[in-house]
């Protein structure tokens, strides 16, 4: 069907502004992945930081240093987690970056840990990557 020379091409979509379903749907799987992951890592700081109080730890700088950069990371995670959410285009990287390093891990758990708890690991891994890829080219398109 020829189209009109006169009428005025619309303008290219963006993926953060006029995100498709499926990207959507992606964005929002990240986001919870992303978000769960952090929610994760205050746990484990909080148990680092039980032990301590409860006299567990063997050396307590290397407990309170442990706990301070699980912190760190759950920080950066939940910040990340929110700018999924509002699909900011700085927000892939690190979530990206940051699983990538969760799959080896996971695998790796599968030799000292209990299935059950290293499959979560490198499902969230894998997940969260595959999510965020289909999220789309967030930013400037």
């Amino acid at each position: 069907m020829p189209t009109d020379p006169g009428a005025a091409e619309p303008p290219p979509r963006n993926a953060t502004t006029d995100p498709t379903p499926r990207e959507r749907a992606a964005g929002q799987v990240a986001t919870l992945l992303v978000g769960a992951e952090a929610v994760v890592l205050l746990g484990i700081a909080a148990f680092y930081l039980y032990e301590l109080v409860i006299g567990g730890g063997t050396d307590p700088v290397v407990v309170v240093t442990s706990a301070v950069t699980i912190l760190v990371f759950a920080l950066g995670l939940g910040y990340t987690a929110k700018g999924l959410r509002a699909r900011h285009p700085r927000a892939q990287a690190p979530a990206i970056a940051f699983n990538f390093l969760m799959v080896p891990l996971g695998i790796a758990m599968f030799e000292f840990a209990p299935w059950w708890l290293a499959a979560p690991v490198l499902l969230a891994g894998l997940g969260s990557v595959t999510a965020t890829f289909l999220m789309g080219r967030l930013g400037g398109d």
